[in-house]
């Protein structure tokens, strides 16, 4: 065997195995370019499901910027109830204790008289049933609902209105 046929059967191997791997490589890209519209496909489903997620968080900004807006609007009702209710709470307490002040006045002054029991006769228990201090206001009680879980108070003053309004719409 002389040099030149084993180095002409040593490229037809060589060529015999470029021939392999080209027709396997070629048999891949069909597969690729078979897969391609696939991914197109996919990328496109991807580009949609993008686009609407941009516009649900730009629902979500706008619905953020109105709870907001109504959230302020909230506190800013509950600070002016807040006032009201401080300001009713301190003319409250000034008349509990202008009522507590006349209340002692008479007592001093019923004291200044004499005791009723000992002039007219009377008997040591009557005499402190008459001395007993006499509530200014009657106690009164909510009217009870037996469907409802709790009591319901009649509101007296729009301020109470409001107050009640806020209470429910917290809820």
């Amino acid at each position: 065997m002389t040099l030149t046929l084993i180095v002409e059967i040593v490229v037809a191997v060589l060529l015999l195995i470029t021939l392999g791997i080209s027709l396997v490589l070629n048999r891949r890209l069909g597969n690729l370019r078979a897969n391609q519209e696939e991914m197109r496909r996919l990328i496109s489903e991807f580009d949609k499901a993008l686009a609407k997620a941009r516009a649900g968080m730009t629902e979500l900004k706008t619905a953020s910027a109105a709870a907001d807006s109504a959230h302020e609007e909230r506190m800013k009702q509950a600070k002016t109830l807040r006032d009201e209710l401080g300001f009713m709470i301190e003319t409250a307490d000034r008349l509990a204790d202008r009522l507590a002040g006349e209340a002692s006045s008479n007592r001093a002054f019923k004291q200044q008289r004499g005791a009723p029991a000992e002039r007219a006769g009377e008997r040591p228990a009557e005499a402190a049933r008459s001395q007993t201090p006499v509530m200014p206001f009657p106690a009164r009680k909510p009217p009870f609902d037996a469907g409802a879980r709790e009591f319901r108070l009649e509101p007296r003053s729009e301020a109470e209105r409001e107050l009640l309004m806020a209470l429910r719409q917290a809820r």
